[in-house]
């Protein structure tokens, strides 16, 4: 392997103006890494990389995770490395492995999709990754055997596949705008059909899933309705064997800025230090979710001890140019459902959960409304619950409800 430094290049204002009117700045060049190359026997090819070792590396003696990185560009390398600075408290440091692309499209599809009629070579990268990539580097550099992998958009299609063929190559994976093809949906349930059948190759994974809901490359959200349906499946198919998140942002376009280091938070967060929190969260969010399935089925018996007497629901819903509002109590919600209830789902993305001294807990949940299969609102509900004789209970939801527009 042969290797070049890089810099990142930038520019800094110290001085202000100066008397004749001009800027006074200066260079600041800052290394972050350097390039490498690895020949690929395999995809016979020379493969170029950007590497960054931590700031001790030579004088520590330790032995460190490794970060590989997709669609590999100094750019890239450079917010990987301060997203990990911010995190210091938290996170390792890390070696980070930049794999620069050269046939994009080849390398991360493994099957053939609208746009990307192939040959697809996914599973010949994913070879070259495992087989010659990992190797090189674990021979090289001093490792400790904990190896992410990070994808995004296409990247982050090829992030799950990873994780459904090799799930034991990686401790953990981040993938950003991560999902796939309309098309290519009956190919991946049955790749997820296929790899949950040997659940303990799971067991430990850390998984962290990202999207946005204003991604104009997945305008129908049909991308985002095939991750939740998929986070559905494999928290049924392997539970607690996994730490599985997946989360979407309403405020970011296409691969959301926050999701790597919502992601790197997710992996190193220790469960060790919050044990009565976790439980009771996980309490609470399992609550929530039966709820939502009970309402989506109209299974009214379900419901009703879920709440505290006089408990209270109301909503808001935009319909016909204007916000309509409604309130009432349980009991007269329940009186209302009894006559033909509609049918739904609602498959929530991304929680906030708040418990306040194991006794009071608040619920933020965002999700979309999907009724025959096609998202009809994008919801997001709110609820607090009491603990009452060691069991959680709704002292009241509410939610607001926007209908989505397919243009």
């Amino acid at each position: 392997m042969k290797n070049t430094y890089i810099n990142c290049l930038l520019l800094l204002i110290l001085l202000g103006w100066s008397k004749s009117g001009s800027l006074l700045a200066q260079d600041i060049s800052i290394k972050i890494g350097f390039q490498d190359s690895i020949h690929s026997e395999i995809l016979r090819e020379n493969r170029k990389l950007l590497i960054h070792l931590p700031v001790d590396y030579h004088s520590s003696g330790q032995s460190y995770p490794v970060l590989y990185l997709l669609d590999g560009s100094e750019s890239g390398l450079f917010n990987a490395i301060s997203d990990l600075r911010k995190l210091y408290d938290l996170a390792p440091e890390m070696v980070i492995v930049a794999i620069r692309n050269t046939d994009r499209s080849r390398d991360m599809m493994p099957v053939v999709a609208k746009g990307y009629p192939g040959p697809p070579r996914a599973e010949d990268f994913l070879s070259f990754i495992e087989k010659e990539l990992i190797p090189s580097i674990e021979k090289t550099y001093r490792t400790n055997g904990q190896r992410i992998l990070k994808g995004q958009s296409l990247s982050g299609l090829f992030t799950l596949y990873a994780l459904l063929t090799k799930p034991t190559l990686f401790e953990a994976y981040i993938g950003h705008s991560a999902g796939w093809f309309e098309e290519s949906n009956a190919y991946f349930l049955d790749l997820s059909e296929k790899a949950f059948q040997k659940p303990g190759d799971f067991e430990g994974r850390k998984i962290f899933m990202a999207n946005s809901l204003n991604d104009p490359y997945d305008a129908d959200r049909v991308i985002h309705k095939q991750l939740a349906d998929f986070s559905e499946l494999i928290k049924s198919r392997l539970g607690e064997r996994i730490s599985y998140k997946y989360v979407t942002y309403a405020d970011y376009g296409h691969v959301p800025y926050p999701g790597f280091y919502d992601g790197v938070r997710f992996i190193f967060e220790s469960e060790e230090t919050r044990p009565a929190a976790e439980s009771d969260e996980s309490a609470v969010k399992k609550l929530v979710e039966s709820f939502l399935t009970a309402v989506g089925n109209g299974d009214l018996e379900a419901i009703e001890p879920m709440f505290l007497p006089r408990a209270t629901i109301g909503g808001v819903s935009f319909r016909e140019g204007k916000w309509n509002t409604f309130t009432t109590t349980i009991e007269d919600y329940l009186s209302s459902k009894n006559e033909n209830p509609s049918r739904f789902t609602e498959p929530v993305s991304n929680y906030t959960i708040h418990i306040s001294e194991g006794q009071l807990a608040f619920v933020k949940a965002d999700a979309i409304l999907y009724r025959e299969g096609k998202a009809q609102s994008h919801n997001m509900d709110y609820f607090t619950l009491l603990k009452e004789n060691g069991t959680w209970k709704f002292l009241s939801a509410a939610y607001t409800a926007k209908p989505i527009i397919i243009k």
